[in-house]
């Protein structure tokens, strides 16, 4: 019973594989790997050496991170990572031996030292990865040979001293005392091992060594190198003699086996096939045993990634990439009358007619090209333009030959002499009316019936050059010239005024009835038109030839070979918003980029083959084999250099104030095509629209403005398709001191309170100023009060006693006579004192500069003739005076001589003026002197003293009084010489 149960379980396994082998071709549609299918040498192969940035040609193990980095050990020791386009090393970890990626993400580095665990958000960063180490165990138990992640997420580490599972922070030894070299995982989920001592299998609870395996194979125990099992059951075992498998039980030894050729690696890619690492180079696996991928090829290591490419490590030959060919080329080598190829039809009957420049007309049938050239009826082998009409012939255009009809096996032309403008034939155009339209040089031609009609600038035609001829859906014709796009309208062309008078060629329609311009040469835009209203849909994109398939896709040939997903050319794009496109070129197999001007240079046959013609041969896409993804494109900040200074970039980047260069260096991630990632950024605050960069993607900025701002970058993936948010990265400038906003606020604070104080000081000054002059006028208002009173008002007051007593005694003539007398005498002096005071008023220092001139005038005014000996006296040189000091002095002494000459009755009266270091004044006499009550406080209409004090204390002097009635009167006036000397304009 239980014999029989085990034949149960073998037929349910073979079954089971028979089933897995049935469903293979439907799982490698979906799953992306290389094509089993294709020779290995049609892969396109790239290889990276130290010259591209890898830090050496040995390479020792490749794992591939979830951003989609590839981490590479290079040279046995260094940690390198690598985004498409550049090579980036680490100097920490260290010794690196092994790699491996963690179900979570993160990065798992076994060493000759430790064990390290490196974060998954740690791995976009520049400068040492922060990691956490752990040790197995002591000696050699600790370094770590080789790392495996099994399917229930246990962490395998191989070492040089055993065997150990990590899980949940602890090491379990499994095998111990033992190098451990491999591993591998079972489909029942066992461990093949390959140990020091042979290979092993851990079942989960014990190690079992196969003792007859060696034997089976012919080797020693420690010429097992490796064993897998692949995806079907197939155990596969690298020996010292090549390379066995063990398929149901059997072991079959490959061919070549034992003949000295070690096998030192196997490897099931993505797509499920084997690749095998041999001495004599690399070799894939298929039914039949193993072809030659690559002689001679030194290989380490072999790695899937997450796209289908197959990475492949080296020792001393560097790193290599092998793709999947997008374009496969045919030449003159595939069997075309050569390589030049002008334009490709697919016809009905599901056939493809290629025609080339001097090589005639070539139809495939499979994988053969048959040729008809001049031997074949066709006069004119330079063939520019095909068309199939509705009778299923071909017509062929030729440049120089006219165009020719094939019918039935045999050719007709049809030229100049059967009434064509021009035998140079470029395009031809089979309408829905039966008609055919001809583009040529000198103008176009319509064909119905057998009856010509020649249509050139005299119909209409903006230039006779007709470099292209369309019908839409609706049946219109139109015709593009380098002069514009014409449309038939009746029996005449019209200029279509929509669009400018330049290079215009009708491209096509799409499925919601959308018509498609190309304008412009150099500088091209296709343009979409609809109800006559022209609307810009992708800049900067010139093409001939528009293909729709029926997914919705665009394919555009012209200057390149555009793919714009469904739906990029219906809606309309905002400023600034990029189109999705992805260009194809000499990566993915084109030997040109760009497309012949033969019409049509591309077609679409039914098994959804798209062939383009070009002048280096016929290209075909095989478009549902074509790589898709809809993966955002992951953008990270490589470098950053401020001023001189490269630095890593950190989450964010923080400017010392008074920055004035800086350099960004970013890109994104992209391992299978690099070359078709496009990136744009901008800066807030800086940039007002979204700026192209690279490759090598890079900003530069020399003045950023203080503050905090948006570095956003974002990109396209190989598909071409954008991310339209992208990443950000934050910009902070600091400002110097004065550029803070608490700087700003308080310089406004101070300079509102300097408006405010230096206008309350204006007013001050000005109210000073008005107090001053009022002041000073009340002073002079005083003194001639003071004056009138003392003398002119005295007088007065005095004649009119004399003329009242005189008008008293009016009859005694002689009393008459002595009072009139006395009255003249009275009046003269009032007449005096009169002058006197105008004289005062009216004479000032500020009108004669010189004060001792002024002094002596006064003098001699004062003096009453033989009643007073006057002397006045200069010592010292005379220096240019302050004009207000020089106005008071004079007026203080003025007032002092005055009041010497009228109220002293003195004999004598002295005045001496003393330029020295200081500026004096002495005005000295003998007389009655001063009464006391008068020189302390003055009396009630006597001002003199006083406003001669005022004087002194506005210029600074001092004013000293001395006066007695036995010795005069003495007044002294004293002005520093650093208030009376200074330079004119200051004020004292």
């Amino acid at each position: 019973m239980q014999r029989q149960w085990e034949r149960v379980k073998v037929y349910i396994r073979l079954w089971i594989r028979f089933c897995f082998f049935l469903l293979l071709p439907v799982i490698a549609h979906d799953v992306r790997a290389l094509d089993p299918s294709q020779p290995t040498n049609s892969y396109i192969r790239t290889r990276y050496t130290n010259a591209d940035g890898l830090p050496a040609n040995v390479v020792d193990s490749i794992v591939q991170s979830q951003d989609g980095f590839l981490w590479l050990v290079v040279n046995g020791y260094q940690l390198t990572r690598f985004d498409g386009r550049r090579f980036t090393g680490f100097e920490q970890p260290r010794n690196v031996l092994a790699l491996a990626l963690a179900p979570d993400g993160d990065l798992w580095v076994g060493t000759r030292d430790d064990l390290q665990q490196i974060p998954a958000a740690a791995l976009n960063q520049f400068g040492p990865l922060p990691a956490i180490s752990y040790h197995p165990g002591p000696g050699n138990s600790s370094r770590i040979n080789c790392l495996h992640f099994s399917r229930s997420g246990a962490l395998w580490v191989g070492t040089e001293a055993g065997l150990y599972r990590f899980d949940s922070g602890t090491f379990t030894s499994i095998i111990p005392r033992l190098a451990i070299g491999r591993i591998e995982e079972a489909s029942n989920g066992h461990l093949l091992v390959i140990t020091s001592q042979g290979f092993m299998e851990w079942d989960g609870s014990r190690a079992v060594q196969d003792l007859e395996l060696p034997a089976q194979l012919g080797v020693k125990a420690d010429r097992i190198y490796h064993v897998l099992e692949d995806g079907r059951g197939v155990t596969w075992f690298c020996t010292g003699k090549g390379v066995a498998r063990r398929i149901n039980g059997h072991i079959e030894k490959l061919p070549t086996y034992g003949l000295g050729n070690e096998a030192l690696r196997a490897y099931e890619d993505s797509g499920g096939t084997v690749w095998i690492a041999k001495t004599e180079g690399l070799f894939r696996a298929n039914a039949s045993g193993l072809e030659v991928a690559v002689a001679d090829m030194k290989v380490r290591y072999l790695y899937s990634d997450r796209d289908g490419n197959l990475w492949i490590g080296t020792n001393g030959d560097g790193l290599f990439r092998f793709r999947d060919r997008a374009v496969r080329m045919f030449t003159a080598a595939d069997g075309l009358p050569n390589s030049v190829v002008m334009t490709v039809l697919a016809t009905q009957d599901g056939g493809l007619w290629i025609g080339a420049n001097s090589g005639g007309l070539s139809r495939l049938d499979g994988r053969r090209f048959q040729t008809y050239n001049e031997k074949n009826g066709l006069l004119n082998s330079c063939v520019w333009g095909l068309a199939e009409d509705g009778n299923h012939d071909l017509w062929i255009g030729t440049y120089g030959g006219g165009v020719f009809r094939f019918r039935g096996g045999s050719f007709t032309q049809y030229s100049k002499a059967q009434g064509f403008v021009d035998d140079r034939v470029t395009g031809i155009v089979p309408a829905r009316d039966g008609s055919l339209w001809f583009a040529t040089h000198a103008g176009v031609t319509r064909m119905l019936d057998g009856q010509v009609r020649n249509y050139t600038t005299v119909d209409g035609l903006s230039d006779n050059v007709a470099l292209k001829v369309y019908e839409d859906r609706t049946g219109g014709i139109w015709v593009g010239t380098r002069q514009g796009i014409d449309r038939m309208l009746g029996d005449r062309f019209v200029n279509f005024s929509s669009l400018p008078k330049t290079l215009v060629l009708p491209l096509g329609e799409d499925r919601s009835g959308g018509l498609y311009f190309r304008v412009g040469d150099l500088d091209g835009r296709i343009v979409r038109v609809e109800n006559n209203q022209p609307t810009e849909v992708a800049p900067n994109i010139e093409p001939t030839e528009m293909v729709e398939t029926e997914d919705g896709d665009v394919w555009l040939s012209g200057t390149g070979v555009l793919r714009i997903p469904a739906g990029g050319l219906q809606r309309l794009h905002k400023q600034d918003e990029p189109v999705d496109y992805a260009a194809f070129g000499v990566a993915d197999g084109l030997t040109s980029t760009e497309a012949s001007v033969g019409n049509p240079n591309s077609a679409l046959t039914r098994d959804g083959k798209l062939w383009i013609a070009t002048p280096q041969g016929l290209a075909m896409l095989n478009l549902p084999r074509l790589p898709r993804t809809d993966r955002k494109p992951a953008i990270y900040m490589q470098e950053v250099t401020v001023g001189r200074t490269a630095q890593p970039p950190g989450h964010e980047l923080v400017l010392p104030p008074g920055t004035h260069h800086v350099e960004l260096h970013f890109d994104a991630i992209e391992l299978s095509s690099p070359e078709k990632v496009r990136l744009q950024y901008r800066l807030d605050g800086v940039d007002s629209e979204w700026l192209d960069a690279g490759p090598p993607a890079h900003a530069i900025y020399t003045s950023i403005p203080t503050g905090t701002h948006q570095f956003h970058v974002r990109a396209c993936n190989g598909d071409g398709i954008w991310d339209r948010t992208g990443s950000v990265y934050h910009i902070t400038q600091q400002p110097y001191f004065y550029q803070t906003s608490w700087f700003l606020l308080a310089a406004v604070a101070a300079g509102l309170l300097l408006l405010g104080g230096l206008y309350r000081l204006r007013l001050r000054q000005a109210t000073a100023r008005l107090n001053a002059r009022l002041e000073a006028r009340l002073a002079e208002r005083t003194r001639l009060a003071r004056d009138f009173h003392d003398t002119l008002l005295q007088t007065i007051q005095g004649s009119k006693m004399v003329a009242d007593d005189a008008l008293d005694e009016s009859s005694d003539p002689i009393r008459m006579r002595r009072a009139i007398e006395q009255l003249s005498v009275w009046l003269g002096q009032a007449m005096q004192e009169g002058r006197a005071a105008l004289n005062s008023l009216r004479t000032s220092a500020t009108q004669v500069n010189d004060l001792a001139e002024a002094f002596q005038r006064a003098t001699e005014t004062c003096r009453i003739p033989g009643s007073m000996a006057v002397t006045f006296s200069v010592i010292g040189d005379a220096r240019g005076l302050h004009p207000v000091v020089r106005d008071e002095v004079y007026r203080i002494g003025y007032e002092a001589i005055r009041n010497a000459c009228v109220h002293s009755m003195a004999s004598r009266l002295e005045v001496e003026l003393t330029f020295a270091q200081d500026l004096a004044v002495r005005v000295n006499d003998n007389g009655i002197g001063i009464d006391p009550a008068v020189a302390d406080k003055g009396r009630d209409g006597h001002f003199g003293l006083h406003g001669m004090r005022e004087r002194a204390d506005r210029i600074g002097a001092k004013l000293t009084l001395v006066s007695s009635a036995a010795s005069g009167t003495e007044i002294i006036v004293v002005v520093p010489g650093g208030i009376a000397f200074r330079r004119a304009g200051a004020t004292p």
